[in-house]
């Protein structure tokens, strides 16, 4: 990853060219229409990640409320030129002015989009008739869709002294699309941003509404699923230039750190100001110093697992020994955390999230302050548990996993909340109805059905003296 100006130079030449139907139309017809994308030069790709976008739909289908969202989304991800390719049928002939019918919803629609052209075209044998929308190209009654295509112009390499000539910035507002079922976009994840060539670490700040596909009313939301779309502000680190590409888009997409193809997809609106007024204050007395003094070296000591298995009990077994040793520590527990810096926060996905961030932010300052740190969290997700991990330099983030059978954890209910959550009582409890994602690569794994809790807390002050954190004991 860098964010070096010049990775921002777009590599396409030719027109990229998506396709959705919206009709499930007939094989031939599809066919035929991949043929005429052939023969304009053009190469078919994902379709949010197009620079013209075909929607197929039929004169008996006509403008659904699908068809009018794959529209809304295509906007939101940047796409430039959206095209609805009008299958029609014999049976057309029994209705003569069902396409002009449908040509005037789209122009309408189109009226409340800005997409650099719009255009509507039959696909069949029996007409040659096509309609401009909306300021589009004018095309020629006798123009396919191979020759509106040719029309459209192609996005250039843009090179470093075409680009955007004010500051980088960190933080900028945006209109996000989500394209998956897999995951809802979640404020507070760190998420993979890929911005022409460049890809770097990027989170989702605050999602301030959401759209809907049919009115455009704002609506409040704090999640956005599949189909949906937000106004919302990203920021990354380091900083980037928000450069558009040669047809005045400045395009994104989301990737998550395991997933093979994007979560998201979406457009700059502008570059906020607090991402460039911000400056890292350097200060004279640094962690090293912190440390020395403390004859320690610091890291957290990151403890997850289902509720029951006995993190808090282990992690306070842990800080009582270290403190008896003179080692400097601290304890974050899930639910102390909740009384104070995190007491407006529920149980939904969203707000598990921005638990753990906040909760990573604060230990990293105790790691720079030179202590050892110890979070006892369930900490469902592994995605929430790297982002700490990499809020730290090597080494400082010690993940330990405490597991205990479910049927165990049930029996312990130290806190009565299985015992509520059976009785359907309380909702999004994680093992139950809310998932748990088990550490891959754990630096330890304390099973606390299978020896005492004593014991237990020694091999994870035996590792804490192994990795040089504190001094071996004699």
């Amino acid at each position: 990853m860098h964010s070096d100006r010049s990775a921002l130079t777009i590599e396409r030449r030719s027109l990229a060219v998506g396709v959705l139907d919206a009709a499930d139309v007939d094989g031939e017809a599809t066919l035929r229409l991949t043929i005429q994308i052939e023969s304009a030069g053009a190469h078919l790709v994902a379709p949010f990640a197009s620079d013209a976008l075909i929607i197929i739909t039929t004169t008996r289908v006509g403008l659904t409320a699908q068809v009018r969202k794959i529209a809304m989304l295509a906007h939101a991800a940047g796409v430039s030129h959206l095209v609805l390719a009008v299958v029609r049928s014999s049976a057309d002939d029994l209705q003569p002015n069902a396409f002009d019918t449908l040509t005037r919803g789209f122009d309408t629609m189109m009226r409340r989009l800005n997409f650099v052209s719009a255009a509507i075209i039959p696909i069949d044998n029996a007409s040659d008739k096509t309609a401009a929308i909306s300021g589009a190209h004018i095309l020629r009654r006798d123009q396919a869709l191979a020759n509106y295509l040719v029309t459209l112009p192609r996005p250039s390499p843009l090179h470093t002294s075409q680009l955007d000539p004010s500051p980088p910035s960190e933080h900028f507002a945006a209109h996000v699309a989500c394209l998956t079922s897999r995951e809802e976009l979640l404020p507070g994840r760190e998420y993979r941003l890929r911005i022409g060539s460049l890809e770097q670490p990027a989170t989702i700040t605050a999602i301030k509404h959401r759209l809907d596909t049919e009115t455009l009313q704002r609506l409040p939301a704090r999640t956005l699923s599949q189909g949906e779309i937000g106004v919302c502000t990203v920021a990354t680190h380091p900083a980037i230039h928000l450069a558009p590409d040669s047809l005045g888009a400045a395009r994104f997409e989301i990737w998550g750190e395991q997933t093979d193809e994007p979560i998201a997809a979406g457009t700059v609106d502008f570059a906020l100001r607090r991402g460039q007024n911000v400056h890292w204050q350097e200060l004279s007395v640094a962690k090293p110093l912190r440390s020395s003094m403390k004859a320690q070296r610091p890291c957290i000591v990151w403890f997850t697992g289902l509720s029951g298995a006995g993190k808090s009990t282990i992690a306070n077994l842990v800080e009582s020994a270290l403190a008896a040793n003179g080692s400097h520590t601290y304890l974050l527990d899930g639910d102390n955390v909740r009384h104070g810096l995190n007491k407006d926060l529920g149980f939904t996905a969203a707000d598990r999230v921005e638990n753990i961030r906040r909760v990573g932010e604060v230990a990293r300052l105790f790691v720079d302050a030179g202590l050892i740190v110890l979070c006892s969290f369930i900490s469902p997700f592994r995605a929430e548990r790297a982002a700490v991990r990499g809020l730290l330099d090597d080494g400082e983030f010690i993940e330990i996993h405490v597991t205990a059978p479910l049927e165990v954890c049930e029996q312990r209910d130290p806190k009565g909340l299985y015992a509520k959550c059976r009785a359907g009582k309380l909702p999004n409890f994680t093992g139950i109805d809310s998932p748990y994602e088990a550490p891959e690569n754990p630096d330890l794994i304390l099973e606390t059905a299978m020896a005492p809790a004593d014991e237990l807390a020694q091999r994870v002050i035996a590792l804490l003296a192994a990795r040089g954190m504190i001094a071996a004991r004699d």
